[in-house]
């Protein structure tokens, strides 16, 4: 029996990225409007901040590689312009999640049309080549790019909601 590697590529692609968005969802559970747009000094990005961008560079991904159009609040996302050329937008306008349901419901959108995408019956796209960073570049560094940048931004999600846990002891207690 042989196994296709990029199977085993998409396989662990997939599992990697969900292993992150669990982390996302995990580290936004129970947090208020307040706390999701809470910064402490010294730090620009809110969680749902990270929520948003990290959704937008979900939905980019998949418009980049799917050539479908992808909502265009992602232009507001805080996704790099030079990973969102080329990326069609839909016309209509689409508010900008605030709350860690509506972040997340957001997030679970884009990662639902990214999936539809990659497992679809065609798998062409994994010898397609997308520019990014002024290079022409196969459709897995693309993804694997674009995973590095969830990773890192799961990472400050995760010490913001300690940072936030710290801040909700402060309040009680003052």
């Amino acid at each position: 029996m042989t196994v296709d590697r990029n199977d085993i590529q998409l396989e662990s692609f997939i599992e990697n990225a969900e292993a992150l968005l669990a982390k996302l969802r995990r580290y936004s559970n129970g947090a208020t409007v307040e706390e999701m747009a809470w910064t402490p000094t010294g730090i620009r990005n809110s969680l749902g901040w990270i929520l948003r961008h990290c959704a937008g560079l979900v939905w980019v991904t998949y418009g980049r590689m799917s050539g479908k159009p992808i909502p265009s609040s992602v232009q507001d996302s805080g996704v790099a312009w030079s990973l969102m050329k080329g990326a069609l937008f839909e016309n209509h306008e689409v508010a900008t999640p605030q709350s860690a349901e509506d972040c997340l419901a957001y997030l679970a959108a884009a990662w639902n049309a990214m999936m539809g995408y990659l497992e679809g019956a065609s798998a062409e796209w994994m010898s397609h080549t997308i520019v990014f960073e002024r290079k022409q570049r196969s459709a897995w560094s693309f993804l694997s790019h674009q995973l590095a940048d969830l990773a890192y931004h799961t990472g400050q999600a995760s010490t913001l909601r300690k940072l936030l846990t710290v801040e909700r002891r402060h309040s009680r207690h003052s």
